[in-house]
């Protein structure tokens, strides 16, 4: 396991959006497995950051998210990003291929969807829009009524 596998996404992202910002002022190694840094935080503070390769949950941070804590936050992701910026490659390609394959995976669904519904009979379409309505949640049926109208009422 390593330090990117071990944050959570949104820390793992933003951990690289900070490496890619350059807010990691300051790296020096400390022993054949660690390194110390200095890693600029969103509001301007400045955090001592120590990531250990060889047991990641013992890395260290000064934030206020980490301080403390066994959690691998983005301000650890920032420093080993910029000890291994070919994993920062790696990462981001990862992330891109995953997001590329959600989208293509959307498209497919509302292809199938758009197919099927323009194949339906009226009353077919109707059937089915009844049945979602009543077995879904209350905020859909009210979200129709005031887009639609209550034409109950007229």
């Amino acid at each position: 396991m390593s330090i990117l596998s071990l944050a959570s996404g949104q820390s793992a992202y933003r951990g690289y959006e900070y490496f890619q910002n350059k807010k990691v002022l300051r790296v020096e190694p400390c022993g054949d497995t660690s390194y110390h840094g200095t890693v600029s935080g969103s509001n301007g503070a400045q955090y001592d950051v120590t990531i250990d390769l060889s047991h990641p949950r013992k890395s260290q941070c000064t934030c206020p998210h980490a301080a403390g804590r066994r959690i691998i936050c983005k301000h650890m992701v920032a420093l080993y990003l910029t000890v291994f910026p070919e994993e920062a490659a790696q990462y981001i390609a990862e992330v891109e291929a995953y997001w590329n394959e959600q989208e293509q995976a959307q498209e497919q669904l509302e292809d199938r969807l758009l197919h099927r519904v323009h194949r339906m009979k009226k009353s077919e379409l109707q059937t089915a829009l009844l049945d979602l309505l009543f077995t879904g949640p209350e905020w859909q049926v009210e979200r129709f009524l005031d887009s639609y109208g209550d034409f109950y009422e007229e």
